[in-house]
């Protein structure tokens, strides 16, 4: 990138530091690389656990048609630490989902044969839907770790 003048340049850095301040460094679970947040959403992307929210992130063309074949080799069991700025995640696309558990009014996991899902209420009134292939983990490490938290808010 060429910056042409120190007022772009003062800019650029000021949008850095903007950036930096959002940002969070926090442990993160792959729950699903094939999430989509509808039947009409024909690019699938990664649903994330984290500490306090579930991340719904897009996937582009490529992801799309590795994941046609099957699940990614992404590793579903694994704990990444990565960095995350909610701001960022949701301006990256509009189907991008940034879900607070402390936010949920209530939420229906269902089970399908070739798809799963989870249908969000948000206490704004705010729905969310996500699907995702039955055979990736998302439908049981959710309701392990939303039911604690939501009670019988919490349809399985």
């Amino acid at each position: 990138m060429r910056v042409r003048s120190l007022d772009a340049w003062d800019a650029l850095l000021d949008n850095a530091v903007q950036r930096a301040s959002r940002l969070k460094v926090q442990y993160a679970q792959l729950l699903a690389a094939s999430c989509t947040t509808g039947w009409l959403d024909w690019f699938p992307g990664e649903l994330w656990l984290l500490p306090d929210s579930l991340v719904r992130v897009r996937g582009g063309f490529v992801d799309t048609v590795v994941n046609s074949v099957g699940p990614g080799i992404r590793e579903h069991t694994a704990t990444s630490v990565i960095g995350y700025d909610p701001v960022a995640v949701l301006g990256g696309h509009r189907t991008n989902k940034v879900i607070p558990f402390d936010g949920i009014a209530h939420a229906r996991l269902h089970p399908g044969l070739t798809t799963a899902g989870l249908a969000v209420t948000m206490t704004d009134g705010t729905r969310h839907k996500l699907l995702w292939l039955s055979s990736e983990p998302a439908r049981r490490v959710l309701a392990d770790r939303l039911l604690p938290i939501l009670g019988s808010r919490l349809i399985c």
